[in-house]
């Protein structure tokens, strides 16, 4: 496994990432060693304190020599002073198996490593049997001196204390770390958005350079681009107008003229002429012009596809539905429709049979269009998108038009977020795929 298998994908992620698990990693260290040290060291210090204080009360009701009012006496004082709660267990003998000293826990090795080097006699504990409460078996002659002690006296309140500091200063630290690397990532991630829109038309998405410096220079730089590219569009559009304008009027004069020659013949030919300089002037404007973007609104794309199948066959075109998913999405719904409706014209053309199909596939609406004309060869697929090509290398326009169809239906597809992708139909033609963004 590779480290960038495992490493966040977005960059918010990746700079939290680096930022965290330094620090996460020195609160582990840090917690570990001052528990370890605690315990080495207060820890050991606190229950040897303990010790201490039993084999004293062990060494003076042996003194005692079974006087009870002077064993009452101890016991009083170790309750008043130590604040141990004693027991005195007469006649009582230890047994082999009851001098075993459990270490299950951090506690009973501490106990039973700290006991051995106070106590002279023979003893145990039991830390179970109270959740609060120690008990302390010492073997004396002829009876068990039984000591209750409280866990609190065994542990020290920094412990707790400590760990809570350092889990709310964790937190607290890793809150302010997330709050200023959101500061500094959404600049990236409003540029991201902007680019996004401009690549599909708008060119007045709202961006305020901010952030580090570094950001506000790509900023300053992305705007300043863009600024240079809708200006470029501005004149092109300027300039086609007035093309437009100046080639329609000779065409214009043109048709009159030729209204008024005598030969049918001659008025035919050229009729046709000037109907296809006509068609030709249409499509290339239609293409390279500029104009104002249609607003995207949700839409039921399977009824754009119902509606452009009935075109189709009032076209003398059959055009037959194979799988039809009700699917919504926002679109340009008159700009869509120009798109599929390139692509199936074009597949009318070439073939006899054609199916068109709309799936939802992930977050994508997929448009599929099958033949079974000729297609085009895999080399070729890339080719076909671009402006003016054509496999059939006359300019005639009813042998295939200008080449123009399927570059204006992938800049359609492009500026809605989606793209089109050509491959080998099951019905041995052409399948052309268009996937648009729900």
């Amino acid at each position: 496994m590779r480290l960038r298998d495992i490493m966040p994908k977005s960059l918010f992620g990746r700079s939290l990432f680096i930022v965290g698990l330094p620090l996460i990693f020195l609160q582990i260290f840090l917690g570990y060693f001052f528990f370890e040290r605690h315990w080495d060291d207060v820890g050991r210090r606190l229950v040897l304190a303990v010790a201490g204080e039993i084999a004293l009360i062990s060494d003076k009701i042996i003194l005692a020599e079974e006087n009870h009012i002077i064993e009452k006496q101890i016991i009083e004082d170790s309750a008043n002073f130590f604040g141990a709660k004693i027991k005195i267990l007469p006649n009582t003998i230890l047994k082999e198996n009851e001098l075993l000293h459990p270490k299950k826990t951090r506690l009973d090795r501490a106990l039973s490593k700290s006991l051995k080097e106070r106590i002279k006699f023979s003893h145990t504990f039991n830390t179970t049997i109270s959740s609060n409460k120690v008990m302390i078996y010492v073997q004396l002659p002829n009876k068990v001196l039984l000591t209750e002690i409280s866990k609190k006296r065994l542990y020290s309140s920094t412990t707790y204390i400590f760990i809570a500091v350092m889990l709310v200063s964790s937190l607290l630290l890793l809150s302010l770390a997330i709050f200023f690397l959101r500061r500094q990532i959404s600049p990236l991630k409003e540029l991201s958005n902007a680019a996004d829109a401009f690549g599909k038309g708008d060119t007045f998405y709202a961006l305020k350079p901010r952030g580090a410096d570094e950001v506000r220079q790509v900023t300053h730089a992305f705007l300043d681009m863009r600024e240079r590219i809708r200006l470029h569009i501005e004149q092109r559009t300027n300039m086609l107008a007035g093309v437009s304008h100046d080639l329609r009027t000779p065409l214009t004069r043109m048709k009159l003229q030729i209204e008024m020659l005598s030969s049918n013949e001659d008025k035919i030919g050229l009729k046709e002429d000037v109907n296809q300089m006509e068609q030709m002037l249409e499509a290339y404007l239609s293409f390279i012009k500029e104009k104002e973007l249609e607003i995207g609104v949700k839409s039921d794309l399977s009824k754009l596809v119902g509606s452009i199948i009935l075109d189709a066959k009032r076209n003398d075109d059959i055009i037959s539905p194979k799988k039809i998913e009700t699917i919504d999405a926002k679109v340009r719904i008159n700009d869509l429709r120009r798109a599929i409706t390139n692509l199936t014209s074009n597949a009318c053309r070439e073939s006899k049979i054609v199916e068109i199909s709309l799936i939802k596939k992930d977050k994508n609406a997929l448009i599929i269009i099958d033949d079974n004309g000729p297609g085009i060869k895999k080399e070729d697929y890339t080719s076909v998108f671009k402006a003016f090509y054509r496999i059939e290398n006359s300019r005639n326009l009813s042998t295939g038009g200008l080449g123009l169809g399927l570059t204006i239906a992938r800049d359609i597809a492009r500026s809605h977020g989606g793209e089109i992708k050509l491959d080998k139909s099951h019905l041995g033609g052409l399948k052309a795929i268009l996937s648009i963004p729900i």
